[in-house]
C-alpha cells in the first residue's frame, strides 16, 4: 500500500516576462519528499515545465549580498554568483562569504571567489570600487 500523496501546487514561472501561472500536479512520499512532477499545465513555452520541474527537485537562485572591501572608497562590493547554486546551499555560502575581504580596486565582473562551495559557479563582483 503506498502512502504517497498527490497534490496540486499553483506557483508564477520566472523564466520570462510572461511569468505565466503554472498548475503543477506533483507526487510525495510520506516524508514530503517530491516523487514525481506528474503534470505542468499553465506554461506557454518549454521553459515553464523545465522551470517546475527544477523548482520542486532542487531550487535555483543567483546569491546576491555584499563582501567587505580593505582599502576602497566603499566599506562594501556588491557580489553575485555568476549563475544559479541551489537554494539549499545559500546559507553555507553565506557563512563563507561574510568571512571574505577584498582589496581594492576591483572591477565589476572580477571573480572575487571562484568556484563556490564547488559548485563551479563563481562569486563575481558587481560594480568598480577604486582606490580610497
Amino acid at each position: 500500500m503506498s502512502t504517497n500523496v498527490t497534490e496540486t501546487l499553483q506557483f508564477n514561472c520566472t523564466t520570462c516576462p510572461s511569468e505565466c501561472l503554472l498548475t503543477v500536479e506533483v507526487e510525495r512520499d510520506a516524508n514530503g519528499a517530491v516523487v514525481e512532477v506528474r503534470s505542468v499545465t499553465g506554461n506557454n513555452c518549454p521553459r515553464g515545465d523545465e522551470f517546475a520541474h527544477q523548482e520542486l527537485i532542487c531550487p535555483m537562485r543567483v546569491l546576491t549580498t555584499t563582501v567587505a572591501v580593505s582599502g576602497g572608497d566603499e566599506k562594501l562590493l556588491p557580489v553575485r554568483t555568476a549563475d544559479a547554486i541551489p537554494l539549499e546551499l545559500h546559507a553555507q555560502a553565506m557563512a563563507l562569504i561574510r568571512s571574505l575581504v577584498v582589496n581594492a580596486p576591483i572591477r565589476m565582473g572580477d571573480v572575487v571567489l571562484p568556484n563556490l562551495l564547488n559548485t563551479g559557479i563563481d562569486l563575481i563582483a558587481s560594480m568598480d570600487i577604486d582606490p580610497a
